[in-house]
């Protein structure tokens, strides 16, 4: 917990909040990366068992999350008792709020309210302001079943609220893509979420149906280094195997031309799956590197792909 408490403290200081200076931070007090870099910026980071990630929206928003206690399954696979799970993130949750209250930055926190949204996707949660920011200490379930997660995050902006990070548009799930679309949605698997439309990816490929027909390393690489559009706070398993589990897993990344979830690089690296003929063609063209873009083209894109998956920011 005192790392956390370190880091938040550290991360207090920084005006603005940019995820640079974060990851300069990190790196400074020792934390190891995790290997997950986005425009050129180390975005996982782990110290004594405590992951840290660092995320920057489509409008500019960075946001420093940590994952402070988790409960998964056990080591037989097996766990059926959610509610002692819940009870445990309670104590946990419980035990670390004296840190947050004794920190160097206490006497700046001011009690903000909770939402609707909130109670939807927050077993337990207390939030604060902090000099124009949110701080969010809970025991949050992303899925409904494991992991059971205490997190806390700071954010330079409100946090948004809602289903995963965000709120539906509209019932009935998002809708097909407008002729109009100037990005095309690659890899949202109907296996990962019902309401994905066929075209955007249909049922999740079988591993090594890609095997051969892209650099594993270099495509992996590329997806991983996307512009960020929409930043969603669930974690994500992997739908083939469970071979990994991806913080922020439904986040959705861009080149420009094409949009996937953040989770897709991990099913390139791990199972090599079949991917888009003109996809790779663009990847291979731009020489596996996304090319840079600046935020007066990411922001329409952002709402443009949020309108497509049927979500908006909450007011």
């Amino acid at each position: 917990m005192t790392t956390v408490i370190v880091m938040l403290e550290e991360l207090g200081t920084l005006v603005p909040l940019t995820a640079e200076e974060a990851a300069a931070r990190f790196s400074a007090r020792e934390w190891t990366p995790g290997g997950r870099p986005r425009g050129g910026v180390e975005t996982s980071w782990d110290k004594d068992g405590v992951g840290a990630w660092i995320r920057t929206s489509g409008g500019g928003t960075v946001s420093v999350s940590f994952a402070v206690w988790i409960r998964d399954v056990d080591e037989s696979g097996y766990f059926d008792d959610l509610e002692a799970a819940y009870e445990e993130g309670e104590r946990v949750l419980a035990g670390f709020l004296p840190a947050i209250e004794r920190s160097s930055f206490a006497g700046r926190l001011a009690e903000a309210g909770r939402t609707a949204e909130d109670e939807d996707e927050f077993i337990a949660l207390r939030r604060w302001t902090l000099d124009g920011r949110t701080l969010t200490a809970g025991v949050v379930q992303h899925d409904t079943d494991l992991p059971v997660m205490v997190v806390v995050a700071l954010e330079a902006a409100p946090a948004r609220a809602g289903r995963r990070g965000a709120t539906p548009a509209a019932a009935g799930g998002p809708s097909r893509p407008s002729p109009q679309a100037r990005v095309k949605p690659i890899g949202f698997y109907r296996e990962m979420d019902a309401h994905y439309d066929a075209a955007w990816g249909g049922p999740v490929p079988a591993p090594a149906s890609g095997e051969g027909r892209y650099p594993v390393a270099e495509l992996a690489g590329y997806l991983a280094s996307g512009h960020p559009l929409l930043d969603v706070t669930e974690l994500t398993t992997d739908v083939i195997g469970g071979a990994f589990r991806v913080p922020g897993g439904s986040s959705v990344l861009t080149d420009g031309a094409f949009v996937w979830r953040a989770d897709l690089a991990e099913y390139v690296g791990h199972h090599r799956i079949a991917l888009p003929e003109d996809f790779l063609r663009a990847a291979r063209e731009n020489g596996f590197r996304v090319p840079p873009a600046d935020h007066e083209v990411l922001l329409p894109l952002s709402v443009e792909v949020g309108d497509l998956l049927g979500f908006r920011a909450a007011p």
